[in-house]
């Protein structure tokens, strides 16, 4: 941070000890929480979606709490091979493709069309237009087509539900709830 107007205002004024030593503590304060910001999207070891490039930075989405940030600092190498949807992982202290997730994360695509149908399927085999979208869904398991849900009293009751209708970076223990006729993960 330049805090020449500060520095400008007291100069001459060294023998003021505290007027300096405030601004000092002030700037290493800002500089800390610059720093701090600009490292929220770095998590080692976790995992990231491309969801918007730019000419020299990407918008990344944490897959552990859905939140989007630009990332300038991508290098050039791979900026020009990834796109959107690409999954990244920061290890190390750098971004690293994910080529064999980011493949089954598009393979698990489905249209529209077909979206709706199973998810039309779903609503009304379980009747899910009148479930309250307060109850809270643990995934219990999650098998190649279909994961088991369990709710209620002692997670007693429990429901097959198509992966299409899971988001795709949920996991076994995490929490989910059934708004406006979709699973959304807690985060």
């Amino acid at each position: 941070m330049n805090l020449d107007l500060f520095n400008n205002l007291f100069k001459g004024t060294k023998e003021n000890n505290s007027v300096q030593d405030f601004i000092k503590e002030l700037s290493d304060k800002l500089e800390k929480n610059n720093d701090i910001s600009n490292n929220v999207l770095k998590q080692e070891n976790c995992l990231y979606q491309v969801v918007e490039i730019g000419t020299d930075s990407a918008f990344l989405q944490n897959t552990r709490n859905n939140r989007v940030s630009e990332e300038t600092d991508i290098p050039k190498e791979i900026l020009d091979k990834i796109g959107n949807d690409t999954v990244l992982q920061y290890k190390n202290g750098q971004y690293i493709i994910e080529e064999e997730l980011t493949q089954k994360f598009l393979d698990s695509l489905i249209g529209i069309q077909e979206y709706t149908d199973i998810q039309q399927r779903f609503s009304e085999e379980y009747n899910m237009d009148n479930m309250d979208p307060n109850i809270k869904y643990i995934i219990d398991s999650k098998e190649n087509d279909y994961s088991i849900l369990s709710y209620g009293d002692n997670h007693k009751n429990t429901l097959k539900v198509p992966n299409a209708l899971i988001p795709f970076w949920a996991k076994t223990g995490d929490y989910l709830y059934y708004k406006n006729d979709e699973f959304v993960r807690e985060v």
